[in-house]
C-alpha cells in the first residue's frame, strides 16, 4: 500500500531553493516535477512582487538551460524552468525510487517537500539514498494506513515527539513562555523555522488523534 511522506531540506542543498534565495523569506511553491526524456522541468509559484528578481537570478545561473514565465496573477506568477543536463540531486533520487512529488514549499531557509511512494521500502530507499549523497535530510511526518508511524498510537514522527517533548519541558507551552522558538531550535540543531513546522505538525497530530475519539475520550 501506498505511503505519504513528508520532509524538510535546507535550501542551499535543494539547486532551486539556492538560486531562489533572491529575498529573505520569500516563498516558493513548486507545482510538479515533470520528466522528459533526461531533463526535469519543474514548475513553480513565486509571489509576483519578486517575479523580475527571480527570472533574472535564474537566466543567470549555469544550472539553468531555460527559463520563463507562463501564467501570472496580481499575487503569484509562475515559471517553467528547464535544468542543464549535468544538474544531479533531490530530484533524480525522486525518480530513482519511484516517488511522485505531490507539493513542495520554500521559505527562507528550509524547503517541505510532501511526496507519495508505492512501498515503505521505496522511501526507505530514498532516505538512505538522500543521506549516502550528504543531504539534510528531516523527516517529519509519515501517513501509513496500516499504522501509526511511532508505535504508539500517537502518529507522530520520532522527530516530532522530540520536539514536542523539548518544548513542553522547557517551558515553551507555559504562560509566559519560559524559552523562545530560536534557542530551543538552537538546542535541538536545527532552524526555527523547520522547529516551528514540526511542532505544528506535531500537535495537528495528536489533536486530530484526540478529537477523533469523541467527546467521552480521556
Amino acid at each position: 500500500m501506498s505511503i505519504i511522506a513528508r520532509f524538510s531540506l535546507p535550501a542551499d542543498e535543494f539547486p532551486l531553493g539556492s538560486l531562489l534565495e533572491v529575498r529573505r523569506g520569500i516563498r516558493v511553491r513548486l507545482e510538479s516535477v515533470i520528466p522528459t526524456g533526461d531533463a526535469t522541468i519543474p514548475y513553480f509559484w513565486v509571489p509576483t512582487a519578486d517575479a523580475d528578481a527571480v527570472e533574472a537570478a535564474l537566466v543567470d545561473s549555469p544550472l539553468i538551460v531555460d527559463v520563463r514565465s507562463i501564467d501570472h496573477t496580481e499575487a503569484e506568477t509562475l515559471f517553467r524552468v528547464e535544468w542543464a543536463a549535468d544538474v544531479n540531486g533531490l530530484v533524480s533520487l525522486v525518480e530513482d525510487s519511484d516517488g511522485v512529488l505531490l507539493e513542495a514549499e520554500g521559505l527562507g531557509d528550509d524547503w517541505s517537500f510532501r511526496m507519495r511512494f508505492p512501498r515503505r521500502e521505496n522511501l526507505s530507499a530514498f532516505y538512505r539514498a538522500c543521506v549516502d549523497r550528504g543531504l539534510s535530510i528531516d523527516l517529519e511526518e509519515v501517513n501509513d494506513p496500516l499504522g501509526s508511524t511511532d508505535g504508539t498510537g500517537t502518529g507522530l514522527t520520532d522527530a516530532q515527539r522530540e520536539a514536542l517533548s523539548a518544548a513542553l519541558e522547557s517551558g515553551y507551552f507555559a504562560v509566559p513562555r519560559e524559552v523562545t522558538l530560536v534557542d530551543l531550535a538552537g538546542r535541538l540543531g536545527i532552524s526555527d523555522t523547520a522547529l516551528s513546522q514540526r511542532l505544528r505538525r506535531g500537535l495537528t497530530t495528536l489533536l486530530s488523534a484526540a478529537l477523533a475519539d469523541g467527546p467521552n475520550a480521556d
